[in-house]
């Protein structure tokens, strides 16, 4: 198994090294194969250019096995919360059946690790982008409310300012907020 990693934070892991690079690189397959043939000499060595990245194969770890272990850090759109070590390290602590640590504690071998902080980081912003996605959405349901030829009158067109003012500053004034469920929508008119 083949994995790309910046700064030791996993960016893909795959099968081949050539899929595991064209997906590193965002390119699609034809893109890859036009870019090797650049870099391809007349005795069909290639040399590839200096990358911002470092592409590893892991051979004496399951790696799929350990990506199981490691779901939580694993977001929908494939991005990896997840650190790589060239060498196995302990990580998270082995509990027994009851929650307990072993005496002496035992520990996870991996090269894999769990990066609690990006986690958090990336399940804030997944969150956030739900609360502007709703936001924005609410907003542009009652845009009709703002023209010249609205049907309403002065007063209750007053009444939604205020309340699209409220939705346009929603992020700012709730950021304390770490879900959408806490969010507390403002009322519509």
């Amino acid at each position: 198994m083949f994995l790309s990693h910046k700064s030791n934070v996993i960016q893909f892991i795959e099968e081949d090294e050539w899929n595991c690079r064209r997906k590193t690189k965002k390119l699609t397959k034809p893109e890859y194969w036009t870019w090797i043939a650049t870099i391809t000499d007349a005795d069909e060595v290639v040399t590839y250019p200096s990358e911002d990245f470092t592409i590893v194969e892991c051979t004496d770890e399951d790696v799929q096995a350990r990506l199981i272990q490691l779901g939580d850090y694993i977001s929908m759109d494939g991005v990896y919360n997840i650190t790589w070590s060239n060498s196995k390290v302990n990580c998270e602590e082995v509990l027994d059946i009851d929650g307990n640590s072993h005496d002496p504690k035992q520990y996870v071998q991996s090269h894999f690790k769990g990066d609690d902080t990006a986690k958090t980081a990336r399940l804030l912003a997944d969150e956030w982008k739900l609360i502007r996605t709703e936001r924005d959405s609410l907003l542009t349901s009652i845009d009709w409310t703002q023209g010249n030829d609205t049907p309403l009158s002065d007063a209750d067109k007053a009444e939604w300012t205020t309340y699209r003012a409220a939705l346009r500053t929603l992020p700012a004034d709730q950021s304390s907020k770490t879900t959408y469920a806490s969010i507390t929508w403002p009322s519509k008119p």
